[in-house]
C-alpha cells in the first residue's frame, strides 16, 4: 500500500524530500516547499452524500462536483506540504481534511470516504501508470467499505489469489492479469461470492477497483480506468 494522506510533521516531510526529492526541496523556517506539481484524482465513495469539491488549502481544484460513485479527471495540484480537504459543492466547510506530503511528478487516487461510525475520512494512494504489455491488464483493489464485517479477497478465474485480506481503508500492490480474465471477490468467512466479468479488462489498460458495500458480507465494485 502506497498511502500519502498521514499527518505528517515537518521535520518527517523534510527527511523525505532529501531522500526522495533533494533537487527540487528547500526549507523556509519550518515549513517544506517542494517546487512542481503532482496530479490527483478524486473519488467520492460516500452513499448518500452531496457532491464533492476538493480544495488545496482554500483553493477549489475541482471543476465540477464529484457525486457518489464518481471520480474526477487528474486535477493539477501543487507538491509538497499542504492541507486539502473535501467539501460539499457550495460549502466553505470542510467535511473533513488534512495535512498532506505530496511528491512531484507524482499520480495519485485520492477518497473520500467514512468508517462505521460514519465518521469522514480521506486518503490517497499514488498510481503506476506504467502500462501493461500486450495482452495483459495491470490492477489493484482499493477497500473503503466500511459495513463489510470482514476483509476482502480476490481471486482471478483459475485460481490466482490478487490480493488477500485486504483490510479497511487500504489498497493492494497492483497486479498483472491477462486481459479479459474475470476476478471472483469475497468476503473472508461469507459464502457470497461477487464476480467482475472478463470484458471488464481491455489489454494495455490500467485499473483501480474500490469497493463498498450495503450490507456486511457483499463488496460492490466500482472501475476506474486510469489510463
Amino acid at each position: 500500500m502506497k498511502t500519502i494522506f498521514n499527518k505528517t510533521s515537518a521535520i518527517i516531510l523534510t527527511v523525505i524530500c532529501m531522500i526522495a526529492l533533494m533537487s527540487s526541496c528547500k526549507k523556509n523556517n519550518d515549513d517544506v516547499i517542494v517546487e512542481g506539481t503532482a496530479n490527483l484524482r478524486v473519488v467520492n465513495s460516500v452513499q448518500g452524500s452531496s457532491s464533492q469539491d476538493f480544495y488545496q488549502r482554500d483553493t477549489k481544484l475541482t471543476t465540477s462536483a464529484v457525486a457518489y460513485g464518481e471520480s474526477s479527471g487528474y486535477l493539477t495540484a501543487q507538491s509538497g506540504a499542504s492541507s486539502v480537504s473535501f467539501r460539499n459543492s457550495g460549502s466553505t466547510t470542510a467535511n473533513v481534511s488534512a495535512s498532506v506530503g505530496i511528491k512531484a511528478n507524482a499520480s495519485y487516487t485520492v477518497f473520500y470516504y467514512t468508517n462505521a461510525s460514519g465518521t469522514a475520512q480521506l486518503n490517497g494512494f499514488e498510481d503506476d501508470n506504467t502500462a501493461p504489455a500486450s495482452g495483459k491488464s495491470k490492477v489493484r483493489f482499493v477497500n473503503v467499505g466500511s459495513a463489510l464485517a470482514n476483509s476482502i479477497n480476490v481471486v482471478a478465474a483459475g485460481g490466482a489469489s490478487l490480493t488477500a485480506g485486504l483490510t479497511f481503508g487500504y489498497s493492494s500492490p497492483y497486479s498483472t492479469i491477462d486481459a479479459n480474465t474475470a476476478l471472483n471477490v469475497n468476503i473472508l468467512s461469507s459464502a457470497n461470492t461477487t464476480v467482475i466479468p472478463g470484458t471488464t479488462f481491455q489489454s494495455g489498460k490500467i485499473y483501480t477497483i474500490w469497493f463498498d458495500a450495503t450490507n456486511t458480507t457483499t463488496a460492490s465494485y466500482h472501475v476506474i480506468v486510469q489510463n
